[in-house]
């Protein structure tokens, strides 16, 4: 067998363990990389020949020499890494299986699992080189967030309104003096704030009078040029015990509650009604007469002005919240998660992405924590799943690879010498 076997074999191990090398080189640079997961290399040995064209021995066991070896496969490690919290609403970290779905400049669609996103000068959420983070926004319409629809780049405008709720609903919780004098004028007043239809805040002034031993009226007014229609007025009384007997003479229960309805505003508005739920579903009431002062201890309605956003949340769904001035909590976004039937398929194209092969298939595309896709981390980043002391090892191995193949090499090289040399 020629000594040029040996010296290309030879040769074949520092190629494979200096590709080995840059793999791990590689690693190493992106220790500190968001979303970044690691490679390892494996080896092969190339087809052998056989000696001087004797394939085996007298007991038929094969006769082989080895040709060198070969790079066998670079295959990516997707294994979960560690999780770094930012305090940065729009930072989002997969815990789980899948990619965030983006959309380069160019309609490329691409994956990744770096989720340091930023919103551009146009409102959309962007990765760091500027791809568009693709998912379901929020019906203008509708209100909801349809991810039954086309994905679509996902945007969030700053100046994004909530807009005004008119009042429907108002509930009170009121203690009226039993020791208060008979006939006594407005032993208390209520003011009660509402929204209009435009979102303007507007109050409805609630009296109550003692007409009588446990019998109370009420008026509901406001202030003019408003008015109020029908159910302003009324009579409660109430039992020996001081609970809720009646509500102008019917038994109290929510189909007895009082309905200040017509309210006209003066200012182009809609004429509104307000329900005033003196009566619970459940059956209990939040007008007491007991001997103690007259007072409000409880107020609640259901109405809001207009809101501006004012802050951002991501939850495990990957829907994008907004808070608004208003109190309001929107869903104004969900992200797109993909997976894969072969990640390791996937092909790295740089800028912390990854584009599909043939080898990796289509991507099924669909929601967090549903088909087997992982939850979403708001807040958080994921960190490069690089281990130091593994990479540090296998520089090691790949370093005496390296250096054993060279000694190969150099020894073969001394030996073609001293052939050459025979024929001095």
């Amino acid at each position: 067998m020629s000594l040029y076997s040996a010296f290309y074999s030879g040769l074949s191990g520092l190629s494979t363990n200096a590709n080995a090398l840059n793999v791990i080189g590689n690693n190493l640079s992106n220790i500190n990389t968001i979303g970044f997961k690691g490679s390892s290399t494996t080896f092969r040995d190339i087809f052998s020949t056989s000696l001087g064209g004797v394939s085996t021995q007298g007991n038929g066991n094969p006769i082989q020499f080895g040709l060198g070896v070969q790079t066998n496969s670079v295959s990516q490690d997707f294994s979960q890494s560690s999780f770094q919290g930012t305090g940065n609403a729009l930072d989002m970290a997969i815990q789980g299986n899948g990619f965030f779905t983006l959309q380069t400049s160019d309609g490329r669609q691409v994956f990744t699992r770096a989720g340091n996103f930023t919103r551009n000068n146009g409102g959309y959420l962007v990765a760091s080189d500027g791809s568009s983070v693709m998912g379901w926004n929020r019906d203008p319409v509708t209100g909801i967030v349809n991810t039954s629809a086309s994905l679509a780049p996902i945007r969030i405008d700053a100046g994004t309104t909530a807009s005004a709720f008119a009042t429907q609903n108002v509930r009170l919780g009121i203690n009226l003096n039993s020791a208060a004098p008979t006939g006594a004028a407005s032993v208390l007043t209520t003011p009660i704030q509402v929204y209009d239809t435009q979102g303007n805040s507007q109050n409805i002034i609630v009296t109550y009078t003692k007409t009588g031993a446990n019998t109370w009226d009420y008026a509901a007014s406001v202030a003019p040029p408003a008015a109020i229609g029908a159910g302003a007025t009324g009579t409660l009384v109430f039992s020996t015990s001081g609970t809720l007997l009646s509500i102008n003479g019917a038994a109290p229960t929510a189909g007895t509650n009082p309905v200040l309805s017509g309210i006209n505003w003066g200012n182009g508005t809609a004429i509104q009604d307000v329900n005033w739920n003196i009566v619970n579903p459940d059956g209990s009431t939040n007008l007491t007469q007991f001997s103690a002062a007259s007072s409000t201890s409880s107020s609640f309605q259901d109405g809001y002005g207009a809101g501006t956003l004012r802050d951002l949340t991501v939850d495990q769904n990957g829907i994008l919240s907004g808070t608004f001035t208003n109190g309001q909590v929107i869903a104004l976004a969900q992200v797109a998660l993909s997976t894969f039937n072969n990640m390791n398929g996937l092909v790295q194209t740089g800028n912390n992405h990854w584009g599909q092969t043939l080898a990796s298939g289509s991507p099924t595309i669909g929601l967090a924590n549903q088909g087997g896709r992982g939850g979403v981390l708001g807040s958080n980043l994921e960190l490069s799943n690089v281990d130091v002391a593994s990479e540090f090892t296998k520089l090691i191995l790949s370093q005496r690879g390296y250096q054993a193949n060279s000694r190969i090499v150099t020894t073969t090289d001394e030996l073609l010498q001293e052939t050459l040399n025979l024929k001095r």
